[in-house]
């Protein structure tokens, strides 16, 4: 069964002894309280390059994936795209202000509707919030925008492949049943020596070496390989800069005179000139 495999991260706050309490003798007391932005956003994803799918559950999706998955739709293609985000879980109480990720939630303007869910690069740009009750096409389709721009890999045809080898598990486990039925009518028919068993039985490791294979495939499609993400210098996130951010080598502006041309350098013997620094590109 396809399952997403969420985080659930717990801050434990930083410790102090109270007023006036001598080392050794009182036992230390928790100080709550909400953590700045870019420390929550490195506590939550712990080192992990890969971008984030926050869902928030409140008191009536408890214990669900309601506000990411579909209740009447099929859900096969949201799980195996969540493969390629860290996907964390909050509980209901992150709101209240004092917990250390109550600013994930903070509106950015008064009358905003707090989300229930969102997606961000690691250190929380790009981010891109989600109502709970979107449209599954629109879930995707920020999904897949993410995906395209943060993994050098194409993740669509990873997906076209994982899809596929779903059916194959599936006819794997149809044949192993099969075989284990035939093992079983067969012994309870002619007993346990009778010479039949001994092809159902290497039917059924042929299914399991099959099926090892398949997972060795499935394992190399899942690990595509992550654009290394490169912020553009302040002020200067122009067209360069954001190719940059995007993970895609920036094209360098053409000169708008030519520069001049210097007099060639004149060689002495055994001796060339120094060739001319090549020019840098933009954004790195």
């Amino acid at each position: 069964m396809l399952q997403i495999d969420w985080v659930h991260p717990v801050y434990k706050p930083v410790t102090a002894r109270p007023d006036g309490a001598a080392d050794g003798k009182t036992a230390a007391v928790q100080v709550e309280r909400s953590l700045p932005l870019a420390e929550a956003y490195a506590f939550l994803t712990d080192g992990d390059r890969r971008p984030l799918l926050v869902l928030r559950e409140c008191e009536r999706c408890k214990g669900t994936d309601h506000a990411l998955l579909s209740r009447s739709l099929d859900n096969e293609q949201t799980v195996l795209l969540t493969y390629w985000f860290r996907c964390v879980k909050l509980p209901p109480n992150t709101m209240e202000p004092n917990h250390p990720f109550a600013e994930l939630w903070k509106p950015e303007k008064p009358g905003d509707r707090i989300p229930h869910l969102f997606f961000a690069d690691p250190d929380g740009s790009n981010r891109r919030t989600l109502p709970g009750d979107q449209q599954q096409s629109e879930l995707w389709n920020t999904m897949f925008d993410y995906l395209e721009r943060c993994y050098d890999d194409s993740a669509r045809e990873a997906l076209k492949e994982l899809r596929q080898l779903l059916s194959q598990y599936d006819r794997y486990d149809l044949d192993e049943q099969l075989a284990k039925t035939r093992i079983d009518k067969e012994t309870e028919k002619n007993g346990p020596r009778s010479p039949k068993l001994a092809a159902y039985e290497a039917d059924l490791v042929r299914i399991e070496k099959a099926r090892t294979k398949l997972a060795a495939k499935e394992k190399e499609l899942r690990e595509l390989a992550l654009l290394e993400l490169r912020k553009p210098a302040k002020g200067k996130a122009g067209k360069a800069g954001k190719a940059a951010l995007d993970g895609v080598p920036a094209k360098e502006a053409p000169a708008t005179e030519p520069p001049a041309k210097e007099p060639p350098a004149k060689e002495t013997a055994g001796e060339r000139p120094a060739p001319a620094p090549a020019g840098g590109r933009s954004g790195a």
